[in-house]
């Protein structure tokens, strides 16, 4: 069916013409055939009156030839299909033809000389017949002009339509059509129709239109942004020094940058062979530490950074990366964790030169001074806390400054670093040893209910090692004597001065004595 506007305007407008005809003729046809009875009905009674004499003188006198020449006279006329005349003496004249189903009208005859007595009564049949083809005529005439007046507006109104409301239409629609999204071109509003609802129509087209571009410009200004900074944080994420990842919740490695694969050697073939998720704490020395990290970060929900080693040796050397995590969502709202690494090897390894440099002698490589004595205090209150015995040997080279003054500073630095290595050789893991400065070392003993012969075992070792020859050139050695001063926590002081200082007191009077050995003084020695 054709469902243009024009045409469905036109059988809308048509069917209710149609329906208001129907509804029109039903009411005319029944109102036409009021009117039609009511006027045959007058032309009976104006028949009637013509012979009305002559019938009342019939049925007064009882004569049936008058009667009958009333009777007939009165068929003779088309709006009448019978009539009966009859008198009160029981005379009764008929016309020929008579029918059961047209309505009878009676008219009653009254005598000529007694105007109040009715002698006889004259009935008459209606042709309803005529009265019906009459009514139906008239009706058909009726239906006839409204078919042709409907039709008439149907067809202006179809033209009206057509010129008024589809052509511009259609002429808005098909411009509508030529207009390329995006371009600056606006409708042009038909003629004769800028004051109206079809020019409110294209304005608002034409606004319509406007805020199209306007969108259409911001979002091709918007894409070109997004895909700008696409590129950017691309070139970032791919071209970027630190390694940046994604973990899912299970810790696998969803995406990583080339650094990453650089700084952690997981583009190394025997690490990716067979691997498609790469579990994260395995690419380190500890891979528990790391678990209970990213565990701490998912429940904490907070950003941690901390140095880890990696597991892999990269060229065989050991690599140190500073790792940054924080938490993130993914579009699902699953739980992920994103991070950066940054290689730090060489940063931890300078750490570890100058924490050394700081805690050490440079030329013994012993424990200095200053890292001495706050290991010394460490010791001392961890024997306080577990009620353990320490002893305090301080120890000073005999005839040292003699070596300086005839083999040079450089054979005195030799013969430092050796006693330092031999006496390293002599103590314990557990026992601390220190270059106090000069010629003069400390060492810390963790010993058992002050067993003298422990610290004698002790002493006896490190003197051996002192006496024996150390080359300080071509053809030259020397010997070297030691003096040691012991000191016993708790016995001898409760702090290291005090300890150091009851050593030193020690040591002096072995000097004092000129003896190449020591002195084992105990507190109550001292006293006395």
């Amino acid at each position: 069916m054709n469902n243009k506007l024009h045409l469905r305007v036109s059988r809308i407008v048509t069917l209710g013409a149609i329906i208001f005809a129907l509804i029109a003729s039903a009411i005319s046809y029944s109102h036409t055939q009021s009117v039609e009875q009511a006027a045959m009905k007058k032309a009976l009674e104006q028949l009637f009156s013509t012979v009305q004499r002559s019938a009342e003188i019939a049925a007064y006198l009882e004569s049936r030839d008058l009667a009958w020449e009333v009777v007939e006279s009165l068929s003779r006329n088309d709006i009448i299909s019978g009539s009966i005349l009859t008198s009160k003496g029981g005379m009764t004249v008929a016309s020929d033809e008579q029918s059961d189903y047209d309505e009878v009208f009676r008219f009653p005859l009254y005598g000529p000389f007694t105007p109040t007595e009715q002698v006889g009564e004259v009935r008459i049949q209606l042709n309803e017949s005529l009265l019906n083809t009459r009514v139906q005529k008239s009706a058909f005439e009726q239906m006839l002009i409204l078919v042709i007046q409907i039709l008439v507006i149907a067809i202006l109104i179809l033209i009206m339509v057509l010129r008024v409301l589809t052509y511009p239409i259609q002429s808005i629609a098909a411009n509508l059509h030529r207009i390329v999204p995006g371009d600056d071109n606006n409708l042009d509003c038909p003629k004769g129709h800028r004051n109206n609802e079809i020019g409110n129509l294209v304005d608002d087209i034409n606004k319509l239109l406007e805020a199209t571009r306007a969108t259409i410009k911001q979002e091709q200004y918007l894409r070109n942004r997004v895909e700008s900074l696409e590129k950017h944080f691309r070139l970032i994420f791919e071209q970027a020094s630190a390694g940046i990842f994604l973990l899912d919740g299970s810790f696998r490695l969803n995406s990583v940058n080339q650094a990453f694969k650089d700084i952690a050697g997981i583009a190394l073939e025997e690490r990716r062979s067979g691997k498609q998720n790469i579990y994260f704490p395995d690419l380190f020395y500890e891979p528990a530490v790391v678990r209970n990290i990213l565990q701490e970060v998912l429940a904490a929900g907070k950003q941690t950074a901390c140095d880890l080693r990696l597991g892999n040796l990269i060229n065989g050397e050991e690599r140190w990366v500073h790792c940054l995590f924080s938490t993130a969502r993914s579009d699902s709202g699953n739980n992920l964790i994103e991070g950066l690494i940054v290689d730090v090897t060489e940063r931890t390894f300078q750490m570890e030169r100058i924490l050394f440099e700081a805690q050490h002698d440079a030329l013994t490589q012993l424990f200095n001074r200053r890292a001495g004595e706050q290991l010394l205090n460490i010791m001392l209150a961890n024997a306080r806390n577990n009620q353990g015995q320490l002893a305090v040997l301080l120890i000073d080279l005999d005839d040292f400054k003699l070596i300086n003054d005839t083999h040079g500073h450089e054979a005195g630095d030799k013969v430092l670093v050796e006693i330092a290595r031999r006496m390293q050789l002599t103590v314990r893991k557990e026992d601390i040893l220190v270059r106090m400065g000069g010629d003069e070392f400390i060492i810390t003993l963790l010993i058992k209910d002050g067993n003298r012969d422990e610290i004698d075992q002790v002493v006896n070792k490190l003197q051996k090692q002192f006496t024996a020859e150390i080359e300080v050139g071509s053809d030259r050695s020397v010997t070297i004597g030691a003096s040691i001063g012991v000191a016993l926590f708790p016995q001898d002081g409760g702090d290291i001065e005090t300890l150091i200082a009851h050593a030193d007191i020690d040591m002096y009077q072995i000097k004092k004595n000129r003896k190449t050995a020591y002195s084992y003084l105990l507190s109550t020695q001292s006293t006395e």
